[in-house]
């Protein structure tokens, strides 16, 4: 393929050495397709009439344009109606009419002046309706080709609004970002070349990102152990991960509404939890002095999300397609500047971040990067999670003392555990002399928020005693049926060192927006609520929708899936599912599953164990 070399803007020779980043920008067929019909076919059902008399006399009107490649050329067909008369008298004379196809060849250009894509018109063909060349020739053609040429060949593909979104985001990625870095940033961008592909127009986009006064220090592979963090830096480390969250979190969300399909969805929802998961890490090992773990973050979910959102931004109308394709370029060019990140000062910043966001909304007026903790309506609701859990009532304080207990809603279902056993679950650390009376007590409630949840959920019949004994044992592996401990004098939720909670060990960081902490960490039944709803999404939109099940010894291998996607997500679920899953990650598989059989032999009477 020939490849065109033209820049845009002016490339700044100065004395400072600088890093060259080149950003891959992709229109393929379509979106290009989408921005034919955005520009040229905007009639009356998605048609162009390219000639019109006014007295009907005289027509011309394309319909159903195809787009791709041919060779070094992007070939347009497109069904074309064609009706050519005079106007005598009010009457139309020595009518000739012509249906068929007209296929045209067009060669992209790049004005030099601006970042416009235009497409030249070299040769076209009429041809019948099934792709022959038909022996219409003459003025009907010449007529034809006149007024088809100058339609189609009026496409332009405009990529200032990409560039220029790009231009504006590296500056505030850059540490410090200064004045003479900035303009040396806006005036050295140029597209380097594009290529026709079988897939569309591939692109580049080259920067000059200057290098650093005094380029940082790598970081040593063998390094000392590091010191705590300061408060100073257990701060801003708060403020970088929350931002963070809060950005993947808005960007997931608003391709989700934009996102038709469920497939896309789906797959969405799974880079979300994935990259919490990451984050989950994250908290748990990172320190002080060693590289910027949101850098690491947003290249391990970029990774992920970016197949996604090109796939999305295919089936979007022209305009919003443009904020993606925008979206897309700027987050790669992130990507591409991690790699000279030692030499050009780079981070990701909040204002870097807030202006990512506001590509794909523009008219956002709040601040993308609000962290919450409340529950998310709209978050349960464009993944499958329906209205919130119902909370207790009144909700908990983790502070009162275990004299306080909680009324629940008169209007839950019937079979609801008495409200009695529910005050005496919370906030009971039993004694080794009440473990008899303690866990058939914990099995009835679990009993009953297996039933609240399949009737509320769904599940074939044949699964209903599968689930209920992955629930049963999940509750084990966790927590072993424990939703409180005692710390000295003090009673307080069981938290792992990773921040899960309570007795199904609910990750607050993963889950943030899907329930109320307050009541996870306080309310068992909300907390087993919460754990079943995680593990029966697990098991219908992952284990069953992605593996097929055989007979009895088939549960036992649904039943370490669905818990290994439950303790690790998405990604654990895939890496295990194709056997590529660590040692750690298979000796978590065969533990459950043991335990999974013995509590489908012994019951409750298993998880005494846990208790010496």
């Amino acid at each position: 393929m020939r490849m065109l070399f033209l820049m845009i803007g002016l490339l700044i020779t100065t004395g400072l050495s600088a890093s060259v980043v080149s950003v891959p920008m992709k229109l393929d067929y379509s979106f290009l397709h989408r921005m034919l019909l955005a520009q040229i076919y905007t009639d009356t059902g998605g048609t162009a009439r390219v000639f019109d008399d006014q007295s009907d006399c005289s027509t011309l009107v394309l319909s159903n344009p195809q787009i791709g490649s041919d060779g070094e050329r992007i070939r347009i067909v497109t069904a074309v109606k064609a009706k050519v008369g005079h106007g005598i008298a009010g009457q139309c004379w020595r009518i000739s009419k012509w249906r068929g196809l007209v296929e045209v060849f067009l060669v992209p250009t790049i004005k030099p002046e601006q970042p416009v894509i235009e497409f030249r018109v070299t040769d076209s063909n009429l041809l019948d309706r099934e792709g022959a060349k038909p022996l219409v020739t003459g003025t009907l053609w010449d007529w034809v080709k006149q007024h088809v040429h100058s339609r189609l060949g009026a496409l332009k593909i405009d990529l200032a609004i990409p560039l220029q979104e790009i231009q504006a985001l590296i500056p505030l990625m850059l540490t410090p970002s200064e004045g003479t870095a900035t303009h040396r940033v806006l005036s050295s961008a140029m597209f380097t070349g594009f290529e026709i592909v079988d897939t569309g127009i591939d692109l580049a986009l080259q920067l000059d990102i200057p290098d650093q006064a005094t380029p940082a220090a790598a970081v040593s592979p063998v390094s000392p152990p590091e010191p705590a963090l300061t408060s100073e830096e257990a701060l801003r480390w708060e403020v970088a991960w929350q931002n963070w969250d809060a950005f993947l979190t808005f960007i997931i969300k608003q391709a989700a509404e934009d996102a038709e399909q469920a497939e896309l969805r789906q797959a969405l929802f799974e880079v979300l939890l994935d990259g919490r998961y990451d984050l989950t890490d994250a908290l748990i090992n990172w320190q002080g002095g060693t590289a910027d773990p949101v850098r690491e973050l947003f290249l391990k979910s970029w990774e992920r999300l970016s197949p996604i959102l090109q796939r999305l931004e295919i089936t979007l109308p022209g305009a919003i397609a443009i904020r993606y394709l925008s979206f897309v370029a700027a987050a790669d060019a992130l990507k591409a500047m991690d790699q000279v990140s030692e030499k050009v000062g780079y981070e990701i910043s909040a204002d870097g971040l807030r202006r990512m966001a506001r590509m794909l909304a523009p008219e956002l007026e709040k601040d993308p990067l609000i962290y919450s903790l409340d529950v998310d309506l709209e978050l349960r609701l464009l993944f499958g999670f329906g209205a919130p859990l119902p909370l207790p009532e009144p909700l908990p304080d983790p502070d009162t003392d275990s004299g306080t207990w909680f009324l629940f809603r008169p209007a839950w279902a019937a079979d609801a555990p008495k409200r009695a056993l529910v005050k005496k679950l919370n906030r009971w650390v039993p004694h080794a002399s009440e473990i008899d009376t303690y866990l058939p007590l914990v099995e009835d409630l679990l009993n009953h928020v297996v039933r609240t949840t399949l009737r509320s959920k769904g599940l074939s019949d044949e699964y209903h005693d599968f689930f209920r004994y992955l629930s049963l044992a999940t509750a084990w592996q966790e927590s072993c049926w424990r939703q409180f401990i005692k710390k000295g004098d003090q009673i307080q939720p069981i938290v792992s060192r990773a921040g899960a909670i309570g007795i199904m060990q609910i990750n607050p960081n993963v889950w943030r927006g899907f329930y109320e902490v307050s009541a996870l960490r306080n309310d068992i039944r909300y907390n087993a609520l919460a754990g079943n709803e995680i593990l029966h999404h697990y098991l219908t939109d992952y284990v069953l929708a992605k593996t097929q099940h055989n007979g009895e010894s088939g549960f036992d291998q649904l039943a370490r899936l669905t818990y290994v996607t439950y303790n690790g997500g998405p990604g654990y679920f895939q890496r295990y599912r194709k056997q590529t899953a660590s040692q750690a990650i298979h000796r978590v598989a065969v533990t459950f599953g043991k335990k999974y059989q013995v509590m489908k032999a012994s019951g409750f009477a298993a998880v005494a164990s846990c208790y010496g």
